[in-house]
Formats: C-alpha cells, structure tokens, sequence
C-alpha cells in the first residue's frame, strides 16, 4: 500500500586490525603477558568487521545484529586505547554519491575509534530503513516492525549530529555525514514511522476522529522532513525521485486529515466546516496525485480511492445544506487546527546496542585504568628506590668502618708505608676510568644536557602558548564565526607529554644533585686516589691500631647477619608485586579523583611490612657502629683516612655506574623531546594556514556583506557649497577703447546675424560707409579694413605703405605699443582712393575726404610709418581671400 524511502549504505575499505592492535598491545605496560590470549580475540574482532562492511549485505535482521556488535566492541575498546595511539586508517565513502565517469566516489579516511563507530551507525540507521521498506503493510506485525525499526533510524540519524562532529576533528565532513543532512535523515524517518501507525488505523477502520489525528501528525511530520531536505546544499544530494515523493505525501496526508475530518464534522452535524473541509481534502488531494512518481503507484490508487469518497461525501453535504440546514461554510483559515497524535519518536542510542555483547578484550584495562597503573608504577618505582638507596648507603658506612679497624679478616693489613691490596684496586679503578677529571667533565655534560632539555620543552611550550593566544583572540574577535576547533581540545597530549617529561627533567636533576652532593663529600679522597700508586702511599701516614680477636669476630658475626638480611630486603623489595587493576577498574569512572588517596593505602599494604624491616636493619648497623667505636677506641690518622679513601672508592664506582645510565637516559630523553618538538611544530603549522584561509575567508564575506554609507562631508566643504562671487570684467585695452563706438545707435546698426564676440568691430555707425567697385564674389559694401600684427599678417614683407582715415570720425591715429613676444610694427601699403557711397540705412552721407600723410607735418606722426611726401591716397588694398 506505502512505498517508504530507504537510505543507502556507507562503503568501506579492508582494514588489517590484527597487526596493529598486537603492537600496541605490546607497547602497554602490564598487558604484553597477555598477548597470547588477545590474539584470539583479535582475530575475531577483525573477522566481525569484515562481516559488518560487508559490500553484500542483505537486507534481514541478522545482519543488523551482526553490525551492532561490531558497533559495541568498537565502543568498549575506546576506552582501552588513547586516540592518539590509534593510527590504523579507517577509510569510508559518501553514502549518496553515485560516482562519476572515472569511477570512485568522495571518500574520508581518519585514524580514529570514534570514527569507524559512527560510520558503522550510520549503516545500522540506513539498514534498519531499508529492511522497514521490506516489510508488509497489509498486517499488523508488518507495520509495527516498520515503525519501530523507523524510529530507531531516526534516533540514530539524530544522535549522529551531536557525534559525528566529535569523530572528524579539523576534517571536513562528506555531505551525507553533515549536521543538515542527518537532521533530515532523521525529520524522514520519523516521518515514516508515524505514517506505518496512520495506516493502521486506516486499515483497522479506527474512528475518525483517532485517524484524522494520526494522519494529521504524519502530515506535519512530512511538511517538516520536506523543509529541510530543500535546502540549498542538500537538494543535489537525494536521489531525484525523494522530494517529489516527500511532496506528494505531505500533501496527501494533509487531504486524507482533512477528509476525516469532515466525516467528525458530519457526525456533528456541522456541516458548513464539512463542507470546507472536503472541499479542501480534494484539492490537497488532487495536487499529491499530480505529483506521485511511477514508484509510488500503489499511494496513487489509494488516493483516486479516497478522492472518490470525498467528492461523494461532498456532493451530500452541499445538498443536504442547500434543502435543510442553509449553514455558512466558513473559510480555510478561521477553522480550528485538527488535533495530532504524535506517537512515533525517535528512539535514543545509549552506549551499548546490545547490553548482551561480550567484551572480546577484558583483560585489557581502560585507558584510564592503564593511566592510574602507571602513575601506581611510577610510585613504587621511587618508593624502591629511596629503600634500597638508604640501605646501600648504610653498606658504605659500615665498609667504611670495617676498614677503620685495620684487621686482616676485615681489611688486608698494612705494614709500613706499604698500601693495602683493596685500596690499591680502588685507586687502580679510579685511575683507569679517567680520575677526578672524568667526574668534572661529566657533571658538566649533564648539567649542559639538562639545561638543553629545559630549553627545547620552554620552546615547545612557547608554541603552543603563542597558537592558543592567537586562536582565543581571533575566537574573541569573531566570536561564533570561529568555527574551528578549539587549541585545547587539540593539545590535550602535548601539554599532558610536556608535563610528563617535566616530571621526568625534575626528577632527573634531583638524582643529579643528590650524586654532586655525595661526590663534593668525598671529592678530596677521590683526588688521592687519582694520584700515581707511590704519590698515594706516601701521602698515607704510619701510625695504626689493632684490636683483639674475640672483640673482631663478636663484630664480624653481627655483620654478616645485617649484611644477609640487606641482601634479602633488596630482593624483595624489586620481586614484589600488587594487581591493582581491580582497585582502579571499580572506580573507572572516578580514576582521577581517588588517586591521591588509593596510591599511599596500597603502597602501605604492600610495602609496609618491608620498610619496617628496614629500619630494623638499619637500627642494628648503628649498634654495630656504636660497638665498633667503643671497641677500636685507639684507632689512628692512618685508619681514618685508608677509610675515607674506601669510602671514596665506592662512592666513585657508584657515580660511574650513575653516570653511565644517565648518558641513556638522556640520549632517549632527547630523542623523544625532538619528536614531540617536531609533531608540535607540524600542528602549529597547519594551524596557522588554517587561520590565515579562515581569516581570508571571514574577511571576504564581511567585505561582500557590509555596504557602509558613505562619511560625511566635512565641514568646510559645507562652507564651500556657495560659488564664489563672479570676478569683475577685464579693463578694456587701448585697442578697444580706440575701436569701440561709444554711441548707443552703433549696436543698432550690428546685423543680428553676425556673432558678438568678434576681436574687432565689423560696422561703425554714424559713419559714411565708403563704395568699392563691385568684385565678383564679393559684395558691394566693404568694412572698413582694420590692421592685424605682424606676426599675423601673412603679407607682411610687402613695402610699408601711408594709411589715411576719413576726417569726420577717426581720430589721428597713435599706433600700437609694441607687443610682447611680436615684432615691432611696420606699418601697412598704401591704400587707394575710393568713392564713398551712400548708406541706405543712416541716410545721405558725406564723401569721404583723403587725409594728408602725418609725415607731411600735418597732424600727429603715427609711429612705424616713414616720414614722406604727400600723395595722392591709394585704392585699398584687397586680400586675395
């Protein structure tokens, strides 16, 4: 009857799990013993995720349980391994990609638990939609299998939303493992399982008024699933037939709640509503069935079905309204909502799958447990230490005291001058191992060692400081635009390694000093026996003392009995062993809050007797001292110093030795300092080509999406706003004020025809326009001819000739000044006589009279013209143009 939607599967690529999980296995303390038993299981585990990824798989049950357990066995290893000890690749593909023409599909590999478990619980989410797809909803057990199995689908798509983030880190995510993508997974799932309940109660014939309100909720559901599947960065995802199916089903659903409606309304009689609402559930109806796909056959059948009840009921209600009950059909919208029934909800993932799931790998402890074993190690190793340290101390002391009494059983008896045979051995050691010299440059090396270390762990921590700063800053400043994960959540190893090897350092140079302490107490015998053989035995003095025999042998019995019992103490100080993983493992979840208090109760049960013992050992050496000082009352200057000089012999050998595990340990410890230097330095790196893209990129959208107004003008520029006042007209020059008549009728007689702004004026008024003949292509009036520059004149090298004016209105002529950057003027040709004509417009006019030369003694000279005789006045001069 219902065609549902399945989610495909994620692909995986095969993984080897064996090999690595026994590697790291055998690099745990406490768990390499038990390598022979993890083999098994290991092989098991790696068999299981075969079968989990499987390409084949088959849409049955079997093959769910197959995935949940895996699912579990990867969630209790979790918390047995770091995740930064996993490096095994877990590479998955995107489940919607269909791959392109060159084949291989957008893929993800990440060295992570975490991971590889959200990516099986994605495939546990996709397999329970398709195997719900399978089952019959024509029966009762069909549809409450669907709607369970729908639900648990959309518990999980919801739980990976909060999950997968945790799992990717500073990866990018492939689109089906996106917080939208899983959040729509999730709104369809549920979606379906309410429609298996809705179709229940369709095919069990419940009230109206039970399936209107079933079928109301799957509509909402829908419409929900619908709005976000049509996001902008999913619709590509689906497969092209989900939202037209996811559409047609909102809408259908939306009919079939209003059409059961209206049958409530007709049972009470209300029919105007009744009327609205099957009038609605046809229409609603009618747009599903226009968008059902050829895969949804089966809802299109069910919907002419129900479009054929409802037109039926329809027609009924507006004629029985019409003939007896006249009710107001009331719009859409002021009808009251119909009420839902929400019964599917998704089902929550907590931890475990299958509580029933065994643990393939108990006998590994979880990380935290490891963590606290090893702090309980590290413990006992510096309680044994401090132990054995007091009594080897002791041991000196009382060596050195036997070596005071000068005895043959005790110590080698000395004649003369002569040195006893174990001083010589001590001195020969001492000089063969490079002397006092080997001590000093030594306790320099280390020292040099020390401040190198303190140095490149000061430089990592500088890094890691400085990328913190930066990040809280920028986070600071852009606030929940910072996206990126945090420097804390990202460093939580380095800063847990650097305070490891602080502590490591610390410790380190305690040894030191307590060594240079106990090396600065004996230095001086050390410089003794650092002497040739015959220097050594001459700085001995002579004197020496004895004591009895019976005192001697009571002395040496209780000597040996302290002796034996160090020797023992020493033993089972090293030999003895606690299981604590069944303390911390009952407090797993608050390992880090009972350290301080569960460290100090076992070390006092387990080691507790052995101290006590020791100090009783210890209180009977210094009776034995007390003894050997009563009895040897008489020894001399020699004793002392032969036992100084034993003293400083072991001493020495012991600060070799000392030296020579340091060298190692410092060699190690520098290596692996340059490591994490080297890890911190990549991260920091990839950090900051991070922030400097994501800074790039903020900077690029802020950039796009703020337009700010523009800044205001400033002030003055308001001032500035008025124009200026226009200047005053240039004073006019001679040559204007010569040639521009200053009678009102002059601009009268001007030709509107002729344009203004000419150099020179064109008609004079009030004056007799002299007649010209006639020149073919010219006419008959002729201006009066006005001199031009030099410069200008394009006939200038003719002969200069005299000018005449009429008398009646030109003034004697005075010359131009002479101009800057022209010439001086020469004059113009002499002009011919003309005949004056009439001016049609001014009347009768006077003829025009020659005036005589200036340079004749009439008049004004006019400057640039050569003083000659008078003569007759030439025609004027004519251009050729």
């Amino acid at each position: 009857m219902a065609e549902f939607i399945e989610v495909p599967l994620k692909r995986s690529s095969e993984v080897d799990l064996v090999r690595p999980f026994k590697a790291l296995v055998q690099s745990r303390n406490g768990d390499s013993g038990k390598q022979e038993n993890l083999d098994s299981a290991f092989a098991e585990f790696n068999t299981l995720r075969q079968a989990a990824t499987n390409r084949n798989v088959e849409k049955q049950q079997s093959y769910i349980d197959v995935m949940v357990k895996y699912h579990d066995q990867l969630l209790m290893l979790e918390s047995k391994f770091p995740p930064q000890d996993i490096t095994i690749p877990f590479k998955w593909k995107d489940a919607f990609d269909k791959g392109s023409m060159f084949g291989g599909k957008p893929s993800l590999t990440i060295t992570s638990l975490l991971w590889e478990r959200c990516c099986v619980l994605f495939n546990i989410g996709a397999l329970q939609s398709q195997i719900a797809c399978t089952q019959s909803v024509h029966t009762d057990d069909g549809l409450k299998t669907a709607s369970k199995l729908f639900q648990q689908s959309s518990g999980i798509f919801d739980h990976l939303k909060e999950l997968f983030p945790a799992a990717l880190g500073q990866n990018m995510p492939t689109p089906d493992i996106q917080k939208d993508t899983l959040a729509a997974l999730s709104a369809l799932m549920l979606a379906q399982g309410q429609e298996a309940f809705a179709l229940k109660g369709i095919n069990d014939k419940m009230k109206d008024a039970t399936v209107a309100k079933l079928v109301s909720q799957t509509h909402e559901l829908y419409s929900g699933a619908y709005k976000l599947m049509q996001k902008d960065q999913l619709r590509n995802i689906w497969d092209r037939d989900w939202l037209p199916r996811v559409s047609a089903r909102s809408a259908f659903y939306g009919g079939v709640a209003q059409y059961y409606q209206s049958c409530v309304c007709n049972r009470e009689k209300r029919i105007g509503e009744e009327i609205a609402r099957g009038q609605t559930a046809i229409d609603q109806l009618k747009t599903a069935q226009s968008r059902f796909t050829i895969e949804s056959a089966t809802m299109a059948k069910l919907c002419n079905t129900i479009i054929e009840k409802a037109t039926a009921a329809l027609a009924t209600a507006k004629k029985d309204n019409d003939f007896i009950y006249h009710d107001r059909i009331p719009e859409l919208d002021s009808l009251p909502p119909i009420p839902k029934a929400a019964i599917a909800k998704p089902i929550p993932v907590k931890g475990k799958l299958n509580e029933a799931t065994r643990d393939l790998f108990e006998e590994l402890a979880p990380a935290s447990v490891q963590n606290a074993i090893q702090g309980y190690e590290t413990r006992k190793a510096a309680l044994i230490n401090l132990e054995i340290g007091q009594l080897r101390e002791a041991t000196q002391l009382l060596n050195g005291a036997l070596a005071s009494l000068n005895r043959p059983d005790a110590l080698e008896e000395s004649q003369g001058q002569a040195l006893p045979p174990s001083l010589k051995e001590r001195a020969t050691y001492v000089r063969t191992s490079g002397g006092i010299e080997s001590i000093d440059r030594q306790l320099k090396e280390q020292r040099d060692m020390f401040f190198e270390h303190v140095e490149i762990i000061t430089e990592i921590d500088k890094m890691l400081r400085d990328e913190k700063a930066s990040d809280d800053q920028l986070r600071a400043q852009f606030g929940s635009k910072w996206t990126r994960a945090t420097s804390d959540s990202l460093t939580e190893k380095f800063r847990t390694d650097l305070a490891k090897y602080r502590g490591i350092i610390t410790n380190a140079r305690t040894a030191d000093n307590h060594v240079k302490s106990k090396y600065e107490s004996v230095k001086n015998g050390i410089e003794l026996l650092s002497l040739p053989e015959e220097q050594l035995a001459k700085r001995l003095p002579t004197e020496s003392s004895s004591l009895s025999p019976a005192a001697f042998q009571e002395l040496m019995s209780v000597v040996r009995e302290v002796q034996r019992e160090r020797e023992v103490l020493e033993k089972e100080f090293v030999s003895k062993t606690v299981d604590v993983k069944a303390a911390f493992a009952a407090d797993e979840g608050n390992v880090d809050g009972i350290l301080d208090l569960v460290y100090p109760k076992i070390l006092d049960q387990a080691y507790g007797p052995l101290q006590a013992r020791a100090l009783e050992n210890l209180a009977k050496q210094k009776t034995v001292l007390e003894d050997i000082e009563e009895v040897g009352d008489g020894k001399a200057l020699r004793s002392k110093l032969i036992e100084e000089l034993a003293t400083a012999g072991d001493t020495y050998q012991h600060i070799k030795k000392y030296f020579r595990k340091g060298v190692k340990v410092d060699s190690n410890l520098k290596q692996q300092l340059d490591a994490l230097k080297s890890e911190v330095s990549d991260y920091v790196f990839k950090r900051k080509t991070e922030k400097e893209e994501n800074l790039k990129g903020l900077t690029s959208s802020i950039a796009a999406s703020q337009h700010g107004s523009p800044p205001n003008a400033p002030r003055y520029h308001e001032e500035l706003k008025q124009p200026p006042p226009r200047p005053l007209p240039p004073a006019p020059t001679l040559k204007e004020q010569i040639y521009t008549p200053s009678s009102a009728p002059m601009a009268e007689s001007v030709p509107s025809s002729q344009p203004p702004s000419l150099p020179y004026p064109v008609q004079s008024s009030g004056m007799p326009l002299p007649s010209y003949q006639s020149y073919q292509g010219y006419p008959a009036q002729y201006s009066p001819y006005t001199p031009m520059p030099g410069g200008y004149n394009p006939y200038g090298s003719f002969p200069p000739q005299p000018f005449h004016q009429p008398s009646q209105m030109y003034p004697p002529q005075q010359g131009y000044p002479p101009q800057q950057g022209y010439p001086p003027q020469q004059g113009f040709p002499p002009q011919q006589a003309y005949q004056p004509q009439p001016n049609p417009s001014s009347g009768p006019q006077q003829a025009y009279q020659p005036q005589p030369n200036p340079s004749s003694g009439q008049g004004f000279p006019v400057p640039g013209y050569p003083a000659s005789q008078p003569s007759q006045m030439q025609p004027p001069y004519h251009r050729p143009w």
